[in-house]
């Protein structure tokens, strides 16, 4: 598990300068474990950004949609699917409405001494993600592999209310020139042929591209017994690597994004690359 300061994250995407961000990634801690944005821009050349928190809800997403849209114009926004499946209340929805309009009770551990004053003032954002909300852990706990994706015509439920506030998130993404993209990642703990049928059959009715990372040409070969830190619910950084290395070819590919790597204004983003290896060698060595 990460503090919970670290997924202040989505709140930065403002802190960064309008419209430089290539893709945004919504969705749960699936999406924080999977996505590595430094390794795709490495490769590619493209920004991202992963908007995302543990056992996120189509509530809270549209949430951050809406947040993210604000000051940046992705070409593509990409939807984690697991979270499409997590119930939602009428209660949960109105906490999450009530938060974009006080949005101090989101994050702050101070709440018994809100004053009026931190109402209505501009909230204050201190803290930056240098990996762009990805998470990374080099944990290894063997998943058992034996029954997963095995096929059913079967479809798995999702909740009519996220089907509502998904269709309103595919809406507002186009809305702001955005191409929405719904997109599995592999674990053996979440995801199965059942759910796929369901989200495929969702994409279809939306008019949205669905990318499967569990099976089909898209399937990210995933060693069970060595890529996920938590017996196939999460991937540890050897299977997300892998997952960023096929997302971000395939992103890259299909909707024709474009490479800042020589362009001046984005020299921060090499700075975080390399302070990245520099974690990554130091988190090895530990």
């Amino acid at each position: 598990s990460y503090p919970v300061y670290t997924f202040i994250a989505p709140y930065q995407l403002h802190r960064l300068f309008d419209n430089s961000l290539d893709v945004l990634f919504v969705g749960d801690s699936e999406a924080y474990s999977s996505f590595s944005p430094l390794d795709m821009w490495n490769r590619h050349g493209f920004t991202s950004y992963v908007c995302s928190s543990p056992a996120q809800k189509t509530s809270y997403s549209f949430v951050l949609l809406r947040r993210a849209l604000q000051g940046q114009s992705p070409k593509v926004v990409v939807f984690e699917t697991n979270s499409f499946f997590k119930k939602v209340s009428i209660n949960e929805v109105a906490v999450n409405a009530l938060s974009e309009v006080f949005p101090v009770f989101e994050y702050h551990d101070r709440w018994k001494s809100i004053t009026a004053n931190d109402l209505i003032s501009p909230v204050q954002y201190t803290w930056k993600d240098s990996l762009k909300g990805f998470r990374y852990s080099f944990k290894i706990k063997k998943a058992d592999a034996s029954s997963w994706m095995a096929e059913s015509s079967r479809v798995a439920s999702i909740p009519g209310i996220n089907k509502t506030i998904i269709s309103l998130m595919v809406d507002y993404c186009r809305e702001h020139g955005a191409t929405p993209v719904f997109m599995s990642v592999p674990s053996t703990k979440n995801w199965n042929s059942e759910r796929h049928n369901a989200v495929e059959g969702l994409a279809q009715e939306l008019g949205v591209d669905y990318v499967d990372l569990n099976k089909g040409d898209a399937k990210v070969d995933i060693d069970w017994s060595a890529d996920s830190r938590d017996a196939g619910d999460h991937l540890n950084y050897v299977g997300a690597s892998k997952v960023s290395k096929v997302v971000g070819k395939l992103l890259d590919e299909r909707y024709d994004l474009p490479d800042h790597r020589t362009e001046s204004e984005y020299n921060s983003w090499n700075e975080a690359y390399i302070a990245f290896q520099k974690s990554l060698k130091s988190a090895k060595k530990g």
